[in-house]
């Protein structure tokens, strides 16, 4: 049941009684004032009222069996007429479509994997970038204080750490001189901080490639990978390394 029909006809209807009985009251008034008695003037009243309900039924009955039928009957319609359908124009229409779609399949496929590919490529670019510049980055702090062999293997653990890949096994340690164990904490941290990895993941990168820092509980190490007076250490918290190099390189 549409409630909203019922509620439009009674608010119609409730307009139209409205209008009829000011129209009777009015009347009824005028009657009175002629001098007619109390009676002709309350039979005047429902006259009056009466004649208003009839009219808008009337009215109403017009408009829902002769005039809007005959709008309806005269509007202009487009009639199509169906095409005829045979076994060739079904097959052809299945064949073309097929072969349609089919192209439009292998378009999107092959588009897919193209972003794909290019995508990966992107990213393998800028990956390799990025490790690039951390290589730099620790060349310039550790050649001093390692061999050329170390420096050679750090890059391979740096590499790692950065891919996410595990170290190898039974790795040779790399045993700097001249620097402190902090000064290996504040390069792990930086190295972490670079990549954008959790900085308590890289003290066991740490343990493993530093030997001194092998035999140092984990907790301490973790709590000492961030000095406030990172300054006075040989190798310091550095936040930014790009613009670090950009000042050592000019």
């Amino acid at each position: 049941m549409d409630y909203r029909k019922i509620n439009s006809h009674i608010i119609l209807l409730l307009i139209v009684f409205v209008v009829g009985l000011t129209i009777a009251m009015l009347g009824r008034l005028i009657v009175l004032d002629k001098g007619a008695d109390a009676g002709t003037a309350n039979l005047t009243f429902v006259v009056i009222l009466g004649v208003c309900i009839i009219t808008y039924l009337i009215i109403l009955a017009m408009l829902a069996h002769i005039i809007v039928p005959w709008i309806m009957k005269n509007l202009p319609s487009k009639k199509q007429s169906a095409p005829t359908i045979t076994e060739n124009s079904v097959a052809n229409e299945t064949t073309f479509d097929g072969t349609k779609c089919s192209q439009k399949e292998e378009t999107l496929k092959q588009s897919a994997e193209d972003i794909r590919q290019s995508y990966t490529r992107a990213y393998i670019e800028k990956q390799n970038a990025k490790i690039n510049l951390f290589l730099e980055y620790s060349h310039l702090t550790m050649t001093p204080h390692i061999t050329d062999d170390e420096l050679l293997r750090l890059n391979e653990y740096i590499q790692c750490y950065a891919e996410g890949e595990p170290l190898p096994d039974n790795i040779t340690p790399i045993k700097p001189n001249k620097l402190k164990n902090y000064d290996m904490f504040h390069f792990g941290w930086n190295m972490a901080h670079y990549f954008g990895h959790k900085k308590q993941n890289v003290v066991l990168w740490l343990q493993s490639v530093f030997l001194d820092l092998r035999e140092l509980e984990f907790a301490y190490i973790k709590g000492k990978l961030y000095d406030p007076q990172t300054e006075k250490y040989i190798i310091p918290n550095i936040d930014d390394i790009p613009q670090y190099l950009a000042k050592q390189n000019k």
